[in-house]
């Protein structure tokens, strides 16, 4: 039996793709990756993950964002844990409010922007698959 911990990427970056899924893999997970949330969505329905780790800007400037509260509208709060990992824009740097702040309107648990330090995600995924 497959005990491993099943975590699901969506983000647009190839590269970003394949740096998480190294660290995440190093770290004994099993890795799940879509370049947009059309095929993310048919992953997260299909493989069950244990955890979503979200880009917010994709096609469009909030489409993670917007994933996100969809993914938490029909899965509640006990549904699957969602840690977004993303650049700020240059014009949210100067945004006066902060991330933790902006957190009761962003659908996810926990905010990492890019880059990440690989210890610092898997700090974060652990936190979040206890």
């Amino acid at each position: 039996m497959n005990t491993k911990k099943k975590i699901l990427v969506i983000d647009d970056d190839p590269e970003i793709c394949e740096a998480l899924t190294e660290i995440l893999t190093e770290n004994n997970y099993e890795v799940l990756t879509a370049l947009n949330t059309e095929d993310g969505l048919r992953l997260l329905e299909n493989e069950r993950p244990d955890l979503l780790i979200l880009d917010i800007m994709m096609a469009t400037m909030y489409e993670g964002l917007d994933f996100a509260t969809e993914i938490r509208k029909r899965e509640g709060i006990w549904g699957i844990p969602i840690m977004i990992v993303s650049a700020r824009p240059p014009a949210e740097r100067g945004y006066s409010r902060t991330i933790d702040e902006d957190m009761d309107w962003i659908h996810a648990d926990i905010f990492m922007e890019k880059p990440v330090d690989p210890d610092d995600l898997i700090h974060n995924v652990r936190l979040l698959l206890k």
